[in-house]
């Protein structure tokens, strides 16, 4: 194990001791002010590599959902890989996590980390290729009720994704097209099905059936729709 970060199994994950200067970066896949999307080379085989920075503790919202979106994700995936989902196809497969990396170890790539309060952290996820992130231009009527089944898995698991927009759904084109959930950086999770969680079960999937409504009527949609935070 490299002095420079620190790996950690979580539930059945198949990688352990995740060595970071043996993660080579090919591309930046996307960013935004909390973290950044890499797809990178581990072992001969390609990974996406979701950094997060860290400026300390953010706490927790009025509803007490923690504003920590590594965690949230960590969480989120730790329940999905140990139920099962992660093995539907539904999400992305989850490989275990990095606990603080140097970010001159990958400068320039990690360069706009390094002035943040803690190094960062990072998860290892199953890399998606020929991907499309869904819209009103690629929406299948026969693909669509992936989405829907994919979020009673998630559920199953006890997860809520607590952001259900068209850039949180990616097509993966194949033989044959699925469709996946992804970011769970803003994910809650349950411990007990009672009254509210049924209640917030349903108003997800109801949101989800509402928003291929939308795709349907809408010839384009607002741009904060169609692109990536």
């Amino acid at each position: 194990m490299s002095s420079n970060g620190t790996s950690t199994l979580l539930g059945t994950a198949p990688l352990s001791n995740i060595d970071p200067s043996e993660i080579h970066i090919i591309r930046e896949i996307s960013r935004s002010g909390a973290s950044t999307l890499f797809e990178v080379d581990l072992d001969e085989r390609n990974y996406a590599w979701k950094v997060y920075h860290d400026n300390g503790d953010p706490g927790h919202a009025e509803n007490g959902r923690d504003l920590n979106r590594f965690c949230c994700e960590v969480n989120a995936y730790e329940k999905l890989l140990s139920s099962g989902v992660c093995e539907t196809g539904f999400v992305p497969k989850f490989y275990g996590h990095i606990d603080r990396i140097d970010p001159m170890m990958f400068d320039p790539a990690l360069r706009h980390f390094a002035d943040d309060k803690f190094k960062p952290r990072a998860i290892l996820l199953e890399f998606l290729s020929n991907t499309e992130e869904l819209n009103c231009v690629n929406y299948s009527e026969t693909l669509y009720p992936q989405a829907i089944e994919g979020m009673k898995e998630i559920h199953k698991a006890d997860v809520f994704h607590e952001d259900i927009y068209p850039r949180n759904m990616l097509i993966v084109r194949g033989t044959p097209d699925r469709l996946v959930w992804i970011d769970f950086d803003v994910a809650t999770t349950f411990t007990e099905l009672g009254p509210k969680q049924h209640a917030h079960c349903d108003h997800e999937i109801d949101l989800i059936k509402g928003l291929g409504e939308l795709l349907v009527r809408i010839p384009s949609l607002p741009t904060k729709y169609v692109e990536r935070n």
